[in-house]
């Protein structure tokens, strides 16, 4: 039994926001402006749908060193953040109407603004962040901003949008400042990357909306303008990551890594799941790598690759390289204890790590389901030669699978001692799931400081809670469990599921989702990762959020997608979505409860969407009816699919159609 105390929460009195909730703010930064007479009292703005900034914004710094062409010297940074932190002069506004405070960025069509960027700067992210704040203010605005190269910035002009990046040493790698004055713009990140994040920071502001990949919402608007406001965030989890499987097309994979850039994720992780040489991924990258770097983003790689790195046709040279059950050897699962094939499987690793160098992390996982190798060397001698792969009568199924988790770090630590050696700066990533779902034994060695750790939640109750109430005995098993790798892993992510992978492929999880990654960022988790098949997409817009600030309110994230995402539809939308997020709350179930099965095989959250859904398909019939705008036509009608299909078809329902390339 394990018993959890999740600490209670302080909440500030500030609430910029009054409409969605409290907002507890780091005012540390700000108040040091003050200090110096550089911004007024109540500086502070957050984004509607971001909603606090609070103390977990800085629980974690990254300790990565930053590539040598991605960082400027810490001097010019730190003189850079300290002469943009200082007011200038302010200017009349250029806009008709608009408050005398405003920053404008066009007028009536008109450009009143420039982009400055330093030479030394306009490469990688912070030059992509130039490019894409200048792109979106056209499509909202019909206006071009002029972008000013200069050997230094003037960190006095008027009228700018100042970007660049390079902080103080001691700052998260994601850390950024939004400021803005009457005068200017300042956007600053800690890297490169953190000033792009704060590039989609200010565009969302102006209204531009990152809801499904490759499907921007960009309201047109003749006037930008925008009040003054100081944001100074950094994430709260340092691993913020999303699957792409399976492998579609490459415009969705460029869609994908887009997304993942534009909501503040960190990671992005291409899953072949390949029976041997990961071809899928060769033919691909040399279209994905640019998108990549560009942004930023770190690649780990690979998915279910016990079958990758050693195939499943070396079983007629070698049997004993695989799983012994039942009196066969039978791949893919493999015989983890055996040396030659630790061996093989090590070369065959190195070798794709020589070939593709942007991989940063490589997945070691078992193959798609519970098998795993009872010979005697893999259970530690439990299951004696004499069962011939069977568990003895007697012997607790539990002690066996305990023995196998012991034995598996062990050949995962091999394998990352190998990988150490001849590529010290990947890690190795098994994941604790089907053959390994279990608590850390307590005879297990620590796994490998280079070795991260995945913690798999598939199966959970998907509408209560990790801990705390409704209760799940099931749930509080799986923190319970967490809890002992996290204990003793130097790295290690959650990875969840909050994509509705399960037929019909409904999953209203926001709420649960954002109050989970609450407990999680209190217990001290890195971060999590979330599966994309059957994708879900308010889940994964409010995960994204919660993964920066978990303190997010689910329902104004919830709003906050449905407003933007849907148009003139999207109250009606944001109003359903929440009735049905608080009416599924603590019911049993994963995912969609089984709702296609025959009442008595139904779990309680699969009961009552089969009762709903009368009243779904009512509701969106109705808005694609009324709605005159074709683009928020074609997603209502995606959005009906699933209620109305009622099957098992997988499909995304939520991508915009993807068109395969001519060399696909």
């Amino acid at each position: 039994m394990v018993l959890l105390t999740v600490p209670a929460r302080s909440v500030s009195p500030i609430d910029p926001h009054p409409d969605l909730g409290p907002q507890p703010a780091d005012l540390g930064h700000v108040q040091a402006l003050e200090k110096a007479g550089s911004v007024g009292q109540g500086g502070v703005a957050l984004r509607p749908h971001e909603l606090v900034q609070s103390g977990h914004g800085k629980r974690f710094s990254s300790g990565r060193k930053q590539e040598a062409d991605m960082r400027t010297t810490v001097a010019l940074a730190e003189l850079t953040w300290v002469l943009l932190a200082a007011a200038g002069p302010t200017v009349p506004s250029a806009a008709a109407g608009a408050p005398a405070t405003d920053f404008v960025l066009v007028s009536e069509g008109r450009p009143q603004a420039e982009i400055h960027l330093a030479e030394r700067e306009a490469t990688g992210p912070v030059l992509f962040a130039v490019e894409e704040l200048r792109r979106y203010v056209e499509v909202l605005s019909g206006a071009t901003l002029p972008v000013v190269r200069t050997k230094a910035l003037d960190t006095s002009a008027v009228r700018a949008i100042i970007v660049t990046a390079g902080a103080p040493a001691d700052r998260n790698e994601d850390h950024y400042v939004l400021r803005v004055s009457e005068a200017r713009i300042a956007i600053l990140g800690s890297t490169p990357r953190a000033a792009l994040y704060a590039t989609y920071d200010l565009l969302e502001r102006l209204g531009c909306g990152w809801c499904v990949p490759g499907d921007d919402s960009v309201p047109k608007r003749s006037t930008l303008t925008i009040s003054p406001l100081e944001a100074d965030t950094a994430p709260a989890f340092k691993y913020r990551m999303m699957l792409d499987f399976p492998l579609m097309s490459v415009a969705q994979s460029i869609a994908i890594v887009d997304w993942i850039a534009k909501n503040r994720m960190n990671w992005v992780h291409p899953c072949p799941n390949a029976m041997g040489e990961p071809k899928e991924w060769y033919g691909r990258r040399e279209k994905l790598l640019p998108e990549i770097r560009k942004r930023g983003l770190h690649v780990i790689f690979g998915g279910h690759t016990m079958h990758t790195w050693l195939p499943p046709e070396h079983s007629k040279e070698h049997p004993d390289w695989f799983a012994f059950n039942d009196g066969e050897r039978r791949p893919p699962t493999l015989c983890i204890s055996h040396a030659d094939m630790t061996a093989e499987l090590i070369r065959n690793m190195q070798r794709f790590l020589d070939r593709c160098q942007e991989v940063e992390v490589v997945d070691l996982w078992h193959p798609d389901g519970e098998a795993f190798c009872h010979c005697p060397a893999c259970t530690q001698g439990l299951v004696p030669a004499e069962a011939r792969g069977k568990k003895p009568e007697g012997t607790p199924a539990d002690a066996v699978k305990s023995a196998y988790v012991t034995s598996y770090i062990r050949f995962m630590n091999r394998v990352a001692a190998a990988i150490a050696e001849s590529h010290p700066t990947v890690m190795v990533s098994p994941l604790i799931y089907g053959p390994t779902d279990h608590a850390m034994p307590d005879d297990c060695p620590a796994p490998a400081d280079n070795l991260l750790v995945g913690l798999a939640h598939i199966g959970r109750d998907s509408y209560r809670p990790l801990a705390g109430e409704p209760r799940s005995a099931r749930n509080m098993r799986f923190l319970g469990d967490d809890l002992t790798w996290m204990a003793r892993a130097k790295h290690h992510y959650i990875y969840e599921y909050y994509n509705g992978w399960v037929a019909p492929y409904i999953y209203p999880g926001a709420q649960v989702i954002v109050g989970d990654l609450r407990i999680l960022a209190d217990l001290g988790s890195q971060g999590a990762s979330s599966d994309m098949y059957g994708y879900s997409p308010c889940n994964m817009y409010a995960g994204a959020r919660a993964l920066w600030s978990p303190d997010v309110s689910w329902e104004a994230a919830v709003r906050d997608f449905h407003r933007r995402h849907y148009g003139a539809a999207g109250q009606a939308m944001a109003d359903n979505w929440v009735e049905v997020e608080k009416g599924v709350h603590g019911k049993a179930g994963y995912q969609s409860g089984g709702a296609l099965n025959d009442p008595p095989r139904r779990a309680a959250s699969g009961e009552w969407f089969n009762e709903i859904r009368p009243r779904q398909i009512e509701l969106l019939e109705g808005l694609i009816a009324r709605t005159g705008d074709p683009v928020v036509k074609a997603r209502l009608e995606r959005a009906l699919k699933p209620w109305k299909m009622w099957n098992a078809e997988p499909r995304w329902w939520a991508f915009p159609p993807f068109e395969a390339g001519a060399d696909e």
